[in-house]
């Protein structure tokens, strides 16, 4: 089998030869550092050397983690010292991050919008759905995809994620009190922007084979936003559309999302949602759990302790053992860490860590 077949079987729980070769969501920079140090070499990627196979994306300006605003804020530095940089980002968003060569997220500072002045002159100047430079050239597409033998997606910044990206946190929560109109006036934008977007993309380009919703809206131990707003001001947009996606012809709907959002799950999925990844163990979101609970409704994605790799040896064999066996055999599982490869993990337990999960998915992945 094709790494595209085996995804697309995987995801509707049906046998494969072996698993989609997934491990993980991507590596921090200061991991590849450190593994060149320990013998990786130069000029490759962690995906190439590990030859996972590709998760590619459809070259489209959809947005994931940003919103997909088509002219970019303009990148601005704004204050610089020995230790760090304040800069506005091309999502108009203002940090202030690291600059000593140590690596760490980035404090949020100001975000773009405080009014809905501030809404609608972003809206009219950066994010129409139709601006030509948000599509590239569809034949060249054509050519570079049709004959592909791994999984194209499409990415979009999610119905939590937008307005987030907006306000932030603290601010979004204050909006969704003091001027709920404000964040439905976003959310039917929100609705419209990507069924127009999506309407376009599958006219010229039909057989994608999974779409990404990013909302990144939960902490260690629930999620940032209740079950009743997100019923209130989240799934009357997101199960209309889910329902077009599905309409074009996708039919994998993979949620993305840190943190524990357990209490949430049962929304998601009942507006149509059939993916989940990464089930970050940290905050307590156990694959097995989530599999006991929703059965084949969801297919799981990661949920494999990235504390337990870096660890190695019988710490990591252990975590690896009591997952991945038996939600290969139950099907519907990619198995890898929940999220990207910290600088903690040593090339050489990353390593084990793979052959292990590879040696598992020829015995059990069939």
């Amino acid at each position: 089998m094709t790494a595209r077949e085996r995804f697309r079987r995987q995801m509707r729980f049906e046998r494969v030869d072996r698993p989609v070769r997934w491990e993980t969501l991507g590596f921090w920079g200061q991991t590849i550092a450190r593994w060149q140090r320990e013998g990786m070499p130069e000029g490759i990627n962690g995906e190439d050397y590990f030859e996972m196979d590709p998760r590619v994306y459809l070259p489209v300006s959809t947005g994931l983690t940003q919103i997909p605003y088509d002219p970019p804020f303009v990148h601005e530095e704004l204050e610089r010292t020995e230790r760090h940089v304040i800069f506005r980002g091309s999502d108009g968003i203002v940090r202030k991050q690291r600059c000593d060569g140590g690596e760490s997220m980035p404090q949020w500072l100001r975000f773009p919008v405080h009014s809905r002045t501030d809404w609608e002159k972003i809206r009219q100047e950066r994010l129409d759905p139709d601006t030509p430079t948000r599509y590239p050239d569809w034949a060249e597409m054509h050519r570079k995809f049709d004959d592909r033998t791994y999984p194209l997606g499409l990415t979009l910044c999610g119905a939590y994620g937008t307005p987030r990206n907006c306000f932030g946190e603290a601010g979004l929560a204050y909006v969704y009190y003091d001027d709920p109109g404000f964040v439905h006036e976003i959310m039917r934008w929100w609705l419209d922007f990507y069924r127009r977007m999506i309407t376009r993309i599958t006219a010229n380009f039909p057989g994608l084979d999974f779409v990404i919703l990013w909302e990144d809206m939960a902490h260690k131990t629930g999620p940032l936003i209740s079950p009743e707003f997100v019923k209130r001001f989240m799934m009357p947009y997101y199960a209309p559309l889910i329902d077009h996606i599905r309409s074009c012809g996708i039919d994998v709907i993979w949620l993305d999302t840190d943190g524990n959002s357990e209490v949430l799950l049962d929304l998601f999925l009942g507006a149509g949602v059939n993916a989940i990844c990464p089930f970050e163990i940290a905050a307590g979101m156990e694959p097995q759990a989530t599999r006991r609970r929703y059965g084949h409704r969801v297919a799981i994605l990661g949920g494999i302790d990235k504390r337990a790799v870096a660890a190695g040896g019988d710490v990591m064999r252990r975590e690896v053992m009591r997952k991945v066996p038996a939600l290969l055999q139950d099907g519907g599982y990619v198995p890898g860490i929940d999220h990207a490869t910290p600088p903690d993990t040593s090339l050489a337990d990353h390593r084990a860590f793979v052959d292990l999960v590879r040696e598992l998915g020829e015995k059990y992945g069939g």
